[in-house]
């Protein structure tokens, strides 16, 4: 999936980030050209930054940037995603997640510019027997799901033109992730304690990436869940990634109360991806798949770059 040149120039925050590494380069590749055959997009189609290139809980720097790229979409992925460090520092979570999303959200309004922001499967509760769809109401726990929550809602009066996109489990360009992180205590012989009892839809960066684009590209508007296809327990995550890799590592289960962390997490988040598909016609694969294409990727040594500063 590719966007359109009716779509450009497009401004990108976080893009240092997890999903940023995998969406950066798609919005790349289908740029203008600044000529026929160079191959090279424009130096004012696509600006990728990140708080090193712009700081956005700056109002100011936000305001700037975007009257001085005068993008038509802003992917606003710049996040505290820290999910127990905020617990012990709610301030400058509430100030990346919430006070920065206002900012750029205001400031590609007044541009006229689509507001892409991300949120997250934690804003939920998980006390819903099936999947949630986008109309069921929040429920955080934790320090890090009441800023994203309260995200959506200032994004939401702040720019008439969003997508909201809800999705979960993120992982992909080779480091700090779950499966990564797995895959690497499994190597130096670890030993592995995985919950049984936390369930939700594991979601490769590249899927996403690629659903973005597809959503921008439908014209859609709105609040939309995108996730991995299918529902699985953090350990069997875990199993599927480990056979993949073909390590024979033993994985121990266990419960939530079993390994206690700072910041409560909901138990059942599954996303129904229902809406997405009817309105931008993508479908996730079956998680299964997608992280086992990442297995493959990390054995074959490929990373995503990250390209800030175009």
């Amino acid at each position: 999936m590719r966007l359109s040149e009716r779509h450009y120039p497009v401004l990108v925050t976080g893009a240092r980030g997890l999903l940023g590494r995998a969406l950066g380069p798609l919005i790349l590749r289908a740029a203008p050209v600044r000529q026929r055959g160079s191959g090279r997009p424009a130096a004012e189609a696509v600006r990728l930054t990140d708080l090193e290139d712009l700081d956005v809980t700056d109002a100011a720097a936000v305001a700037r940037a975007v009257r001085d790229l005068r993008p038509r979409t802003v992917f606003h992925l710049a996040a505290w995603t820290d999910v127990d460090g905020a617990e012990s520092h709610p301030a400058e979570a509430r100030r990346l997640n919430v006070e920065a999303a206002e900012h750029v959200a205001r400031a590609a309004a007044e541009a006229g510019a689509l507001v892409v922001h991300m949120s997250t499967d934690f804003i939920f509760d998980g006390a819903k027997p099936g999947p949630y769809v986008e109309e069921d109401p929040p429920g955080p726990l934790s320090v890090y799901a009441r800023t994203k929550a309260e995200s959506e809602s200032r994004v939401r009066a702040a720019a008439p033109r969003h997508l909201i996109v809800r999705t979960a489990w993120l992982y992909g360009g080779g480091r700090r992730d779950f499966i990564a992180a797995v895959l690497d205590r499994a190597r130096r012989g670890e030993p592995l304690r995985v919950v049984t009892d936390q369930v939700g839809c594991p979601t490769w960066s590249e899927d996403l990436a690629r659903a973005l684009a597809a959503l921008v590209e439908s014209g859609a508007c709105g609040t939309f869940h995108a996730c991995g296809q299918g529902e699985a327990s953090r350990y069997d995550e875990a199993v599927e990634a480990l056979a993949a890799a073909g390590l024979p590592a033993r994985v121990e289960p266990v419960l939530t109360a079993d390994v206690p962390r700072a910041a409560r997490r909901p138990a059942r988040a599954v996303l129904s991806a229902e809406k997405l598909i009817a309105a931008a016609g993508f479908r996730f694969p079956p998680w299964r798949e997608s992280v086992r294409r990442y297995v493959a990727m990390l054995a074959a040594g490929v990373k995503t770059p990250a390209t800030p500063g175009t």
